[in-house]
């Protein structure tokens, strides 16, 4: 049978092991790559983190964390978001789904519901009950997702025998990875619990290793401490001292310098939600993911897994202190580390090169306006009620339910052509870069980056008539608000550009510098494991992410 590969000629039985021997390399080389697929893919979320954060901070990470990752992984150096609103729900689904919210339904943290004429929370759901605590914060579910995710796929894909997990501080951010399929989904509870529970979405009660977990008490063991520098004062970059006029105290009379006394500020460790804007928030978190692997016994079978992972603490604190903030650096410092504990963690009990990690941000941000401005940059605040009073000097304040998520919902009795009376009266203002109504909104999207933009966030059941972006550097204004902190939701740069680095199995070592998108990250997931994209997917792999012989 082995004589025709060699046709005309009698096979002679001593060259039968040289022959074995230079073939079976090539059979091996042959045999599909999604055939040994990862044992388990790691989905890390960094909320709020700009791309520039790497080479800011980069002498002051380690060699096991962020270095690691992008030393021996493929890092996309110019990924970006597609749509507007860049907030965390929309970030978090668009990165799984591989589609933005006009398809995947997640339009905003807070959309406005018009039958009821306020905002309400994109994963609040009365139909599902808390688990692990009696708090109603943990009535959550993704009932609002209407695109399947890595999640989904991956449990269609190996028939339910893939074990899907997601862990985060925020709910949003552990449930919309998940998707509708998803095993299990987890976040914090501060308060006096200071716990992580679920909703009967998932599971009737919460399984024996966080029970366990949860038991440790460990929110209020990293309160009792106090926060330091991590490193020498003189490694950081800020150009700003510590106590300055763009951050927000810890507290009232609190001011916003290291060191802090943690117990002081948590009340004495009753008020647990204060971790949340601590280094330790993310250590907590990691904490949770290692158990999660230990607990679920991730990637330690041939079927594989997915664990999504989300830091919520980064963003947090730069809502407070803004992303040149010394405690912002020294939190990325120390996350450095907690990432580095993850990787050994994932060595120890997976084994190296056995599985995949892929590390993005929900959305970038913006520098403290205030800030900007007293450094001559074009930056500031621009206030609602200066809109409404651009349109009722204009004769239509009347015909205006609200303003939300930069978008203008019309009453239900305006008269035709209200929508693009407003858009017109709001393209006179200084303060605005581009209006439009949604009904020109897509007959403009190839034409404008902005249009463009608002049209992949645009689902017109969840959105508003007449849609805005304020000039970049511009955060909305509110009457409280003393100019301190930073935000995000635009689609200006620091918003949209984030970094995006795969790591481990299947991946080509290396850099890709043109420009990719936040939606390529699922489809390249699908091709490394091997399944079906996620069904509103419009993203594409990143081809140079892919080792040779993995699919190429």
């Amino acid at each position: 049978m082995l004589g025709c590969l060699l046709p005309g000629r009698p096979l002679r039985l001593r060259a039968l092991p040289v022959l074995i021997t230079s073939i079976l390399p090539a059979l091996l080389l042959a045999q599909p790559s999604w055939q040994q697929p990862p044992k388990v893919v790691v989905g890390i979320v960094v909320d709020q983190m700009r791309v520039d954060f790497l080479y800011r901070y980069w002498d002051n990470f380690g060699d096991g964390g962020f270095r690691r990752l992008v030393g021996e992984g493929s890092f996309q150096r110019d990924a970006h978001y597609t749509y507007v609103p860049t907030q965390t729900a929309p970030g978090h689904a668009s990165i799984y789904t591989g589609t933005a919210p006009g398809r995947h339904g997640i339009v905003a943290n807070y959309p406005y519901d018009r039958r009821l004429r306020r905002s309400v929370y994109i994963a609040r759901d009365t139909a599902v009950a808390p688990v692990g605590t009696g708090s109603s914060s943990a009535r959550r579910s993704p009932a609002n997702l209407l695109a399947s995710t890595l999640a989904d796929e991956l449990e269609l894909r190996t028939d339910r025998r893939s074990h899907t997990v997601g862990v985060a501080l925020k709910d949003r951010s552990a449930i919309m990875p998940m998707g509708r399929m998803g095993d299990e989904a987890y976040w914090y509870v501060g308060g006096t619990e200071g716990k992580f529970v679920t909703s009967t979405w998932y599971r009737q009660e919460l399984p024996g290793w966080l029970q366990a977990f949860n038991a440790k008490r460990l929110p209020e063991g990293y309160l009792d401490r106090t926060w330091d520098l991590a490193l020498p004062r003189d490694r950081y970059h800020t150009p700003l001292p510590d106590l300055n006029p763009y951050e927000a105290e810890w507290a009232e009379g609190e001011p916003a310098t290291l060191p802090l006394d943690l117990r002081k500020v948590s009340k004495g460790g009753t008020d647990l939600d204060v971790l949340k804007d601590t280094p330790w928030g993310n250590t907590l978190t990691t904490d949770l993911a290692m158990a999660a692997i230990d607990g679920d016994s991730l990637g330690t079978d041939e079927v594989p897994d997915l664990l999504a992972v989300s830091y919520g603490s980064t963003d947090e604190l730069q809502h407070a202190m803004g992303p040149r903030a010394l405690e912002v650096e020294d939190m990325y410092v120390r996350l450095d580390r907690d990432l580095a504990r993850l990787l050994r963690h994932l060595d120890e009990k997976v084994g190296t090169g056995n599985y995949t990690v892929f590390l993005t941000a929900d959305h970038g941000g913006g520098d403290v306006p205030a800030y900007l401005r007293d450094m001559k940059g074009s930056a500031g605040y621009t206030f609602m009620s200066s809109l409404y009073g651009t349109l009722d000097r204009n004769g239509l304040r009347a015909v205006v339910d609200t303003i939300k998520n930069d978008q203008v919902y019309l009453r239900a009795d305006a008269p035709a052509g209200s929508a693009e009376a407003v858009a017109r009266a709001l393209n006179t203002d200084t303060a605005i870069a581009y209006a439009t109504s949604a009904d020109r909104l897509f007959s403009e999207a190839s034409g404008s980056g902005l249009a463009q933009a608002m049209a992949n966030g645009f689902m017109r059941q969840r959105c508003g008539d007449v849609l805005f972006a304020l000039r970049p550097g511009f955060f909305r204004g509110h009457p409280d608000w003393k100019e301190q902190g930073a935000d995000h939701a635009t689609a200006w740069n620091y918003d949209t550009q984030v970094p995006v680095i795969f790591f481990g199995k299947g991946v080509e070592k290396g850099e890709v510098l043109r420009r990719t998108w936040i939606t390529d990250v699922a489809p390249t997931v699908s091709a490394l494991i091997g399944m079906a994209l996620p069904n509103a997917a419009d993203g594409r792999v990143v081809s140079e992410v892919i080792s040779p012989g993995q699919g190429r």
